[in-house]
């Protein structure tokens, strides 16, 4: 009785298409990997987002207080930072806030700023763990969002502070009154370390290439807003919103959001 051989290889025919099937599926791969990435990009920046507005929302609740030592975002001689995305610089200014708006932002617990070490050019040199912190009571420069210029871009971090609901359901612009302030949440922050809010400063990898931590300020961001009550004469200072920031600006969830779903549609 005669035995089967096996077979110790494929033959040219059945290697070639083998290889055509798995060229084919390559280039399929290969299409929708941008795509599938950028999904993937929009929502773990996203849900570091929500997270962090949950985490600072429950500090103030059991603290009556959010964290402190946010990145200032200035350099060390306390001007705008040279390595914030061209975005970022085109829609912020540096400013002197006045004792009562200081005052105001340390009724929530923001005393203290930590401005960039001289010649940091990157994310995670800007400003080490230990860097000094500056105290707002004695040197008030912050950085401010202009908000005619953001809501030009078009209000990617929704903000609403500056509107005033009406009795009738309308609202009154209140611009003039409110003032929108950006921090960064760097290793300083008295929310980030063991036993803290978020074990790590988390850093923010943006969906445009050039926005690289390695040469661009690329931490998450947390937005605060200081309100003139003119009725009463008083400051009063809110947390609005985690935020990271894109090539078009700062960004909150509602946006990224937005962009996820734009992605899916053009996919499906």
């Amino acid at each position: 009785m005669k035995k089967g051989t096996l077979r110790a290889g494929f033959t040219v025919l059945e290697l070639v298409i083998v290889l055509s099937i798995l060229v084919i599926l390559a280039g399929l791969a290969l299409q929708v990997m941008p795509n599938l990435l950028y999904r993937t990009h929009l929502a773990q920046c996203s849900d570091t987002i929500s997270e962090m507005n949950k985490a600072w929302m429950r500090s103030y609740v059991l603290n009556v207080r959010y964290p402190d030592s946010y990145d200032s975002m200035l350099d060390d001689a306390q001007a705008q930072s040279t390595i914030l995305s061209d975005e970022m610089i085109a829609q912020t200014a540096e400013v002197d806030l006045d004792p009562d708006e200081v005052e105001a932002l340390a009724e929530i617990g923001v005393r203290y700023l930590v401005d960039g070490v001289a010649g940091a050019t990157n994310t995670f040199d800007y400003a080490p763990y230990g860097t000094v912190s500056r105290a707002l009571d004695t040197d008030s420069s912050v950085l401010e969002l202009d908000l005619a210029e953001h809501l030009l871009e078009g209000n990617q971090l929704n903000l609403k502070r500056h509107l005033v609901r009406e009795a009738d359901g309308t609202f009154t612009d209140n611009s003039a009154n409110t003032r929108y302030i950006i921090f960064g949440v760097g290793p300083n922050c008295t929310g980030v370390g063991p036993g803290k809010l978020i074990q790590e400063s988390p850093v923010h990898f943006a969906a445009n290439d050039e926005l690289n931590p390695a040469t661009t300020y690329q931490r998450f961001l947390v937005v605060f807003s200081i309100v003139y009550d003119d009725d009463h004469d008083e400051y009063s200072a809110y947390f609005e919103t985690a935020a990271g920031s894109e090539h078009h600006g700062p960004t909150n969830v509602g946006h990224l959001t937005e962009h996820f779903h734009e992605h899916s549609n053009e996919e499906g």
